[in-house]
């Protein structure tokens, strides 16, 4: 608690799958980053589904290496591991 009796938080999101908006950029052959507006939290380390957009088909699946927040956003890294179609 702070002072005055409030209550600070943030509110945080659980995520199953790599929404991507088509914003990723690349780093390296099979390597990307995001950034995320909000705070999100993934699965690291475990194979996800990655698309571009919400309603639409996985293209793949990736692997989330690293996540850090900071600054109201979330940035991740990941490695995509399979390709399914072309996104």
């Amino acid at each position: 608690m702070t002072k005055g009796g409030n209550v600070m938080g943030f509110s945080i999101e659980m995520n199953w799958e790599i929404i991507t908006h088509k914003d990723s950029e690349r780093l390296g052959e099979r390597t990307f980053r995001l950034v995320k507006e909000g705070y999100h939290f993934f699965p690291l380390d475990t194979a996800i589904s990655i698309q571009t957009e919400g309603d639409k088909q996985p293209f793949g699946t990736a692997i989330i290496t690293k996540a850090e927040w900071g600054t109201g956003r979330t940035t991740l890294y990941y490695e995509l591991v399979s390709l399914t179609s072309v996104n």
